[in-house]
């Protein structure tokens, strides 16, 4: 039985032993644990911690001039790996690896939450359909990022606004 096999069966208990009622993973994890469905073995600590790690440098955030929340570690595949750096040293061919790794994701969600909408909406023929937009020039506009174009770069913060980069050179960072 492969580990992911394993965990769904423990959902599955969780849920036939409690009615099929919702529950958070945190409660399922705690049950499976008490009652010694599921056990760490130890080997498995570094790649736990490695996950661990991985999820709080995917949300680590710093403020930059303006007031804009930026994520300062950026990752991206390399050799059957994800490598990890920080915005203000990644290269740039890194960091356009980074953004397309991310977008690929992003895309991932954006499509299984698709084939998901149409299974729901055939469940359910005689009422409304579920609607979602998928175009999120809105959402964009709101937050005020729509007309700033990743084409487009800031000024850095020596020099004054409007002025054109330096030869040669990339804004720099504009944080503290």
């Amino acid at each position: 039985m492969t580990k992911k096999e394993m965990l769904l069966r423990i959902r599955d208990e969780y849920r036939a032993e409690h009615e099929n009622a919702p529950a958070t993973a945190r409660e399922m994890s705690e049950w499976a644990v008490s009652t010694g469905r599921y056990k760490l073995p130890p080997h498995a600590t570094e790649r736990k911690c490695a996950e661990e790690l991985a999820d709080a440098m995917a949300m680590d955030m710093m403020t930059v001039l303006g007031g804009r929340r930026v994520r300062t570690m950026h990752t991206w595949r390399s050799e059957q790996r994800n490598l990890w750096d920080h915005i203000d040293t990644i290269s740039i061919p890194d960091f356009e690896l980074s953004m397309a790794y991310q977008r690929n994701g992003a895309l991932g969600i954006v499509k299984q939450m698709k084939i998901d909408l149409d299974y729901f909406n055939e469940l359910h023929p005689d009422g409304p359909a579920v609607q979602v937009s998928f175009n999120f020039e809105n959402d964009l506009a709101d937050a005020g990022l729509l007309n700033f174009s990743s084409s487009e770069h800031e000024p850095p913060s020596a020099q004054p606004p409007g002025a054109p980069p330096r030869k040669g050179s990339r804004p720099g960072p504009s944080h503290p």
